[in-house]
C-alpha cells in the first residue's frame, strides 16, 4: 500500500479559495428549512407588498359609499321630518337597506298607510333583488349557506353592479374581500341615515340640495362600466331602461322594474351564443375506415 503523498504548499495555495466557495455554496444549498425561513426575514416584510382581501374590499367599496352617504342623510332628514322616531328611521336602513323601498314606504307611512300595503309595497319594489340573486348564486355555490344569507341580506343595486365586475375578471374572490364590501357599503347607509335624523331640523328640503340624484347617477356610472366593450349587454340595458320608463309613465312605477328586468333578461338569453360541441378529433365519419392509433 502506497503512501498518499501530500499536497505541496504551492498547490493548497492555488486550490483552497476554489474549494473553500465550492464548501460554502453546497453549505447553503443544504441549509435547514428552518435556517433559510429565518434568513428570509418575517413574513410581514415579505408579503408588505401584497394588498389584504379586506383592504381590497374597502377599497372596492370607497366609490359606493361617497354615494350611499348623501342619498341616505336625504333618507334621514326625510324620515325626521315624517315624524319618525330617529331610531325607527336608522333601524330601517339596518333591516330594510333597500334604497328606494324605504322611500317608499316612508312616503305610505306619512300618509297613513295600512301596515300591510307597507309591507306589500316593500315586498314588490325589492322584488329585483330575486334577479340579482339568481344571477350571483352560481359564483356562490361553494359557499355555506349561512354565508350565502349574509352575502343576500346585504345584496343592493350596487353592490350587485360590483360584484358582477368583479367576478366577470376574477372568477375566485376571498370571502373576506367579499364581506369587507357589503359591510363597508352597508355601514355607510346607516351612518348617513343617522346623520339624516340629526340633522333634520337644519335641512328642510331635501331636493333643492339635490341628494336625490347621487344614488341614480353613481348607479349609472356602474352600469356604463360594464357594458361598454359588450353589444348583448348594452341591449339588455337599454331595453331595461326604455322598458322601465314606458311603463312608469303608464302608471306601473311600482312593477315597472321588474317587468323591463325581465323582458330584458329573456332578451339577453336570446341572444347568447348557443354552446355546440366540440368535434372529436377520433370520431370516424360515415363509410370511412378507422386509422389505426400510432403507439407513442
Amino acid at each position: 500500500m502506497r503512501p498518499v503523498a501530500a499536497a505541496s504548499p504551492e498547490r493548497q495555495a492555488t486550490t483552497s479559495p476554489k474549494r473553500q466557495a465550492t464548501a460554502s455554496l453546497e453549505r447553503q444549498a443544504t441549509a435547514s428549512p428552518v435556517r433559510q425561513a429565518c434568513s428570509a426575514g418575517p413574513p410581514a416584510a415579505r408579503k408588505s407588498t401584497a394588498q389584504a382581501p379586506w383592504a381590497a374590499g374597502l377599497g372596492l367599496a370607497m366609490p359606493v359609499m361617497l354615494g350611499y352617504v348623501p342619498v341616505a342623510f336625504a333618507f334621514g332628514v326625510l324620515g325626521h321630518t315624517a315624524g319618525l322616531p330617529g331610531w325607527a328611521t336608522a333601524a330601517m336602513s339596518l333591516f330594510v337597506y333597500g334604497g328606494s323601498s324605504q322611500f317608499a314606504a316612508l312616503q305610505l307611512i306619512t300618509v297613513g298607510a295600512a301596515p300591510y300595503a307597507v309591507i306589500l309595497t316593500t315586498f314588490v319594489v325589492n322584488l329585483r333583488h330575486l334577479l340579482f340573486a339568481a344571477s350571483v348564486a352560481p359564483r356562490l355555490a361553494g359557499w355555506r349557506r349561512v354565508e350565502q344569507a349574509a352575502f343576500a341580506y346585504e345584496l343592493t343595486d350596487e353592490a350587485f353592479a360590483v360584484h358582477s365586475a368583479q367576478y366577470a375578471e376574477r372568477a375566485h374572490r376571498s370571502k373576506a374581500e367579499v364581506f369587507a364590501f357589503n359591510a363597508a357599503v352597508h355601514a355607510s347607509w346607516v351612518t348617513g341615515t343617522v346623520l339624516g335624523t340629526l340633522a333634520g331640523d337644519l335641512v328642510h328640503d331635501v331636493e333643492a340640495l339635490g341628494l336625490d340624484y347621487a344614488l341614480p347617477a353613481m348607479f349609472m356610472a356602474l352600469l356604463a362600466a360594464g357594458i361598454v366593450a359588450d353589444l348583448r349587454s348594452l341591449a339588455v340595458a337599454v331595453t331595461a331602461g326604455t322598458g322601465a320608463v314606458a311603463l312608469t309613465l303608464l302608471g306601473l312605477q311600482y312593477w315597472s322594474v321588474v317587468l323591463a328586468a325581465a323582458a330584458a333578461a329573456t332578451l339577453g338569453l336570446a341572444m347568447a351564443p348557443r354552446d355546440t360541441q366540440p368535434a372529436d378529433e377520433n370520431a370516424v365519419a360515415p363509410g370511412a375506415t378507422a386509422r389505426p392509433v400510432e403507439s407513442l
